[in-house]
């Protein structure tokens, strides 16, 4: 095998075996050793030295080729005067063989993989192991007349680089060929891309619509393991096209094939009504599939289009015009699919004839002949006549005007639908089975037609396999129909030409409406309800479901039937504008049909109302729903199941809308007495309706044993009654344990139900059923509550989202959630704020495209992400404006005293307190939050006892006011006792507090050292000595032994195990790691004696902080500002300024220049620098 020679081989020369004749002729030798003068002077160098320059090497392995041979051909200057050298004598010829041979042998070992054993290390087109992707759908067409026109264009192009230097695998290129419709543009490519099967990656993409661009785009995903290729509504575009950008995918060529729609490619803004991008395809269909076609230095880009617009936009100048075929090369194409030639010399004026009727179009002289060869009955010339003879009624049925409306216009067709037409009527007559699946896939997407669908429809009553098939296989004889692969159920599945299908739509124009009506009926009755387990299904039917919707125009109910299962399914892949179009077209139809009071109406109604609920358009869906309730109330009864179905969906939108809690226990607790007492206390509606007021109460605050004791009941009941591992079961003990974890101290059973409900559904659903998946959320959270097990959280919530973003898309409501969870576990890790952020700025950045500015969804993204620019430093003026932004929006469509509008304020009355000298706009804001509270859910409401607590800090920090603080900390240290127990958690942490409190009052060391002395022994006994609220305790009770005196050796103790602590569990440079090193630091300090165990912490939290927090974090800020005040007191006075002045400069840019903080280390600095001018140290 002969792997590379001079820069006459081609890169097969690499793969194919050359025989040493072949080498011989290439170089102009016979494979006799014999040769004479005459010979040789017979030999035409220019020729050789011509065929040498056509044909093609790579331009690496032309250099490795010459570097091989140097040696040996020292003396030659260019390729014609090597080949006079070397054919001047026998012996210099046997000279040169015997280079090239062993030069093969230097190539085949490094092929083998002996690179070691050659002084060559790298030839590029050596054959490889794992050859390139060939991701094209169509075999190679041995018998293509004429030349590629793509192909000499695209060897051309590289013939200049090489003459230019330049490789000619690099760089970017794009060739479009345009021309009519199957006029063989596809053809052509195929010709020159099988060139390169071995060669270059190629993927070959369907480009005639949004959906088929979405699904071969994920296929490409798919053969080239690129991650979230298989999820539904990923942005498989953004996601590919950075592939190819990018290094990994080597040199390849992207065909896009029929890219002829240019509102795919370019839309115009009046074609969109909105953005809708709660779908991939919305996406590309609101961007246009330009914007997702690859750019960047590398690959190859064909574009074959019948729109020469849409091939100058994608190619600029780097267009081909296909022209047809001229007559000769006509009929040999027709000779090459129709084999009965013993009719061929009488029908031989006929072939021409029909030939220029068929204005020389490859496809329609491929498929007539393919017809004729079939039906040998039919003549050349009775196709002809009967072609003919209808000419007139073909082009008027063809014309612009005659064009189906949803279909589009496409005059330059009109003779390939024409001969189609033919074929349609020779089918109908030979199989009416034929016929009627020919009417139904001309309803539904040409693409990826699942031939298990076909079997299931029973069309036309038929569910014999044998007589299905022979119908499908006659559609396949008369190229109707293509074979295909899919990926779902058998595999097998069909695909139909873009010409073909519009030619049936056009067929069938008389009877579009009776047979898009039947696909309907055929469809709703086929498609399977939207569980989880039926979403590879769903995945293959619903292209077809929205085709077929799509066209649809009439008013039948299977067409209803088919817009609500359809937009049952988009709701649960949180595509919800799209749910809610086909919902309301539904409503409508309904209506039309049945009228505005049915059942069926109200039903979708209902759907409708959940739609736009977690669109979070709350309001509209409070009408909805109470025009449902109403509607029932009246016509069935205030006690029947439909009615109390819409009271609880009414009192979920009341609880969203916020303010309406009283409402909404109202309607539970009215649809929970009746459902007792009409369908007794252990119906599965009675336990449904205990678990949707159980959740109330829980929102209402302060009756969480209420809520206990409901959840504890729906438990036992379901566990007798349905079984341990019901689905049912298992929400319930989720529910409950959600519950034990509100009311505290009870983590350990948390964790138990918890584990019990994950491997329930990790073995009965799988593992990445949702629910299962939901459980693994929950878990999660649990182990971050029992603290010291943040890997496992870590864990946990990355495999939940790589899951979602695998199967439900990077879009998808849940995948959003997900991020946001592992972000706060990234928080609570410490040191990973920048990975905090760009998922943050990632959810919020999806949510305002898919839900919209002021979505609640967004504005709770915008808060979380202000928080987490707060903790980042630096960035306070963004955080200020996120929070002002957040408020306005709540304040202008929630009113001011909805809970999340009084949520905002208390977050931006925080983020005044950080920014300084705003204290009193602080307390303004934290008193309107309080007083609302009080008046809307009561003195004793957690989110009320929260606000006196914030209240209560704010008071402290403008100071004068300490009584009214230790009022507020002690009402609500009294309202927890009682309401929560002595160990809650909250009721510790108000203990905590107060003692903070009693210790700023002074006077009060002894009940301070008692309030944190119990809180750190009920913490130690009921969460462990090293959870973090245990290591949180043990801190502040260091702090109040050193406030007491004389007890340093106690604290020093503490303080270490703290440290201890947190560095084996949490890490060395865990945020709480870092604050121990500076407390322990701060307490050496006031034992005296230890310098310089002193200065190695403070220098560890510096640099750790800079590292990670970066200059001008407020952490990072105070570890310069107390590492300065122990270099000073070290006598360190130059470092000690340099290091406060920096700590200033720092503080401007966090607090501004009139923040205390950045006073109070301006003033340090010029009077340390005062006090060494003046000689003082």
């Amino acid at each position: 095998m002969l792997y590379g020679v001079h820069t006459s081989f081609t890169d097969e020369a690499i793969t194919k075996p050359r025989k040493r004749s072949r080498i011989c002729r290439f170089i102009g030798l016979k494979a006799s050793k014999k040769h004479t003068n005459n010979e040789h002077d017979a030999f035409n160098i220019g020729s050789a030295a011509s065929a040498l320059r056509n044909l093609e090497l790579d331009e690496k392995l032309q250099m490795a080729t010459l570097a091989t041979l140097e040696p040996r051909l020292r003396s030659a200057i260019d390729i014609s005067s090597r080949l006079k050298w070397a054919f001047s004598d026998h012996e210099k010829v046997q000279t040169l063989i015997s280079t090239l041979q062993e030069y093969n042998r230097n190539m085949k070992a490094l092929v083998d993989g002996h690179n070691d054993k050659v002084g060559m290390t790298a030839v590029v087109g050596m054959a490889s192991k794992n050859p390139p992707h060939f991701m094209v759908p169509f075999p190679k067409n041995e018998e293509f007349i004429g030349e590629s026109l793509i192909a000499s264009r695209f060897k051309a192009h590289q013939t200049e680089r090489i003459k230019a230097g330049q490789s000619q695998h690099t760089g970017h290129l794009r060739l479009a060929l345009c021309g009519l419709g199957g006029i063989g543009k596809t053809q052509d490519v195929l010709s020159c891309i099988y060139e390169y099967e071995h060669r270059r990656p190629v993927f070959w993409i369907h480009a005639g619509s949004i959906a088929q661009f979405e699904a071969d785009y994920r296929k490409l995903g798919s053969l080239a393991k690129i991650p979230g290729h298989d999820d539904p509504n990923q942005n498989i575009g953004l996601i590919v096209k950075q592939w190819l950008e990018g290094p990994q995918s080597g040199e390849w060529i992207l065909v896009a094939d029929n890219a002829d729609n240019k509102l795919d490619f370019y839309p115009e803004p009046k074609s969109i009504e909105s953005k809708g991008t709660d779908t991939v395809s919305n996406v590309i269909a609101y961007d246009g599939i330009a914007e997702f076609i690859p750019g960047g230095s590398k690959g190859t880009i064909i574009v074959t289009t019948r729109d020469r617009e849409v091939a100058r936009n994608l190619a600029n100048q780097n267009v081909i015009i296909k022209p047809e075929l001229r007559p000769e090369q006509a009929m040999e194409l027709f000779y090459q699919h129709y084999s009965n030639t013993e009719s061929m010399p009488d029908d031989t004026a006929a072939l021409t004839r029909l030939l220029m009727e068929l204005q020389y179009l490859p496809l329609a002289i491929v498929q007539v002949a393919a017809y004729l060869d079939l039906n040998r009955s039919i003549t050349i010339s009775r196709y002809l006549e009967i072609f003919t003879g209808t000419k007139e009624s073909q082009q008027r049925l063809l014309s612009k005007s005659h064009h189906i409306n949803w279909r589009g216009k496409n005059k330059n067709a009109e003779t390939i639908l024409t001969t189609f037409s033919i074929s349609f009527r020779q089918l109908r007559q030979q199989s009416k089975l034929a016929d009627s699946f020919l009417q139904f896939m001309a309803c539904i997407d040409r693409k990826a037609i699942p031939r298990d669908l076909l079997l299931k429809i029973r069309l036309d009553g038929v569910e014999d396999e044998l007589l299905i098939s022979e119908a499908l296989d006659k559609l396949v004889n008369f190229s109707i129909l293509q074979n295909a692969k899919i990926d779902f159920g058998s595999g097998h599945g069909y695909e139909i030409h873009s010409l073909v299908h519009l030619a049936m739509q056009t067929y069938l124009e008389s009877e579009m409406d009776t047979a898009l009506n039947k696909a309907s009926t055929l469809l709703a009755n086929t498609l399977p309800d939207s569980e989880y387990e039926n979403w590879v299904e769903w995945r293959v039917y619903l292209p077809h479901a929205t085709a077929l919707l799509a066209h649809l125009v009439g008013d039948s109910q299977a067409s209803a039937d088919l817009c609500v299962k359809a937009g049952q399914h988009l709701f649960d892949l949180g595509r919800y504008s799209e749910s809610l179009k086909l919902c309301e077209r539904a409503r409508k139809l309904y209506a039309i049909l049945f009228g505005e009071e049915n059942t069926k109406t109200l039903e979708v109604m209902h759907l409708m109302g959940y739609t736009f609920r977690f669109r979070g358009l709350l309001k509209e869906a409070q009408e909805l729903q109470e025009k449902i309730l109403e509607v029932r109330r009246r016509t069935l009864g205030e006690e029947h199941p439909d009615t109390l179905s819409s009271m609880q969906n009414l009192a979920a939108t009341y609880t969203g809308l916020g303010g309406r809690l009283k409402e909404v226990q109202e309607l539970e607790e009215k649809v929970l007495e009746v459902s007792r007492r009409t369908l007794g206390e252990e119906h599965p509606d009675t336990l449904s309706s205990m678990q949707c007021l159980a959740a109330t109460y829980a929102e209402l605050g302060g009756r969480l044993k209420e809520v206990q004791e409901l959840e504890e009941k729906v438990l036992e009941v379901r566990r007798r009654t349905l079984g341990e591992e019901h689905p049912d079961t298992l929400s319930s003990m989720q529910c409950l344990a959600i519950t034990y974890t509100e009311l505290g101290g009870r983590l350990k059973e948390v964790q138990e139900l918890e584990e019990k409900v994950l491997e329930v559904r990790r073995r009965t659903l799988g593992e990445e059923h949702p629910d299962t998946l939901s459980s693994m959320q929950c878990l999660a959270a649990t182990y971050a509550e029992l603290g010291g097990r943040l890997k496992e959280v870590q864990e946990l919530e990355e495999k939940v989202l790589e899951v979602r973003r695998r199967t439900l898309g990077e879009e998808h409501p849940d995948t959003l959630r997900s991020m946001h969870s592992l972000a706060i576990t990234y928080k609570e890790l410490g040191g990973r704020l920048k990975e905090v952020q760009e998922l943050e700025e990632k959810v919020l950045e999806v949510r305002r495209c898919s839900l919209g500015e002021e979505h609640p969804d967004t504005l709770s993204s915008m808060q979380c992400l202000a928080i987490t620019y707060a903790e980042l430093g630096g960035r306070l003026k963004e955080v200020h404006e996120l929070e002002e932004k957040v408020l306005e929006v709540r304040r202008r469509t929630l009113g001011e005293e909805h809970p999340d509008t009084l949520s905002s304020m208390h977050s931006l009355a925080i983020t005044y307190a950080e920014l300084g000298g705003r204290l009193k706009e602080v307390q303004e804001l934290e008193e309107k939050v309080l007083e609302v509270r009080r008046r809307t859910l009561g003195e004793e409401h957690p989110d009320t006892l929260s606000s006196m607590h914030s209240l209560a800090i704010t008071y402290a920090e403008l100071g004068g006011r300490v009584k009214e603080v230790q009022e507020l900390e002690e009402k609500v240290l009294e309202v927890r006792r009682r309401t929560l127990g002595e160990e809650h958690p909250d009721t510790l942490r108000n203990m905590k507090n107060l003692a903070i409190t009693y210790a700023e009052l002074g006077g009060r060391v002894k009940e301070v050292h008692e309030l944190e002395e119990k809180v750190l022994e009920v913490r130690r006994r009921t969460l462990g000595e090293e959870h973090p609220d245990t290591l949180s305790s043990m801190h502040s009770l260091a702090i109040t032994y050193k406030e007491l005196g004389g007890r340093l050796k106690e604290v020093q103790e503490l303080e270490v195990k703290v440290l201890e602590v947190r560095r084996r569990t949490l890490g060395e440079e865990h945020p709480d790691t870092l604050i121990s090193m500076q407390n322990l630091a701060i307490t050496y300090k006031k034992l005296g004696g230890r310098v310089k165990e002193v200065h190695e912490l403070e220098e560890k939290v510096l640099e750790v902080r800079r590292r990670t927090l970066g200059r001008d974090h407020r952490d990072t800020a105070d570890a310069m500002y107390n590492l300065a005040l122990t270099l000073y007191d070290v006598e360190h006075t130059e470092e000690a300024i340099s290091l406060m002045e920096e700590a200033a400069c720092s503080h401007v840019r966090i607090y501004g220049s009139d923040h205390s903080h950045t006073k109070d280390a301006e003033r340090l600095a010029k009077r340390w620098k005062d006090r060494r001018r003046r000689g003082f140290y």
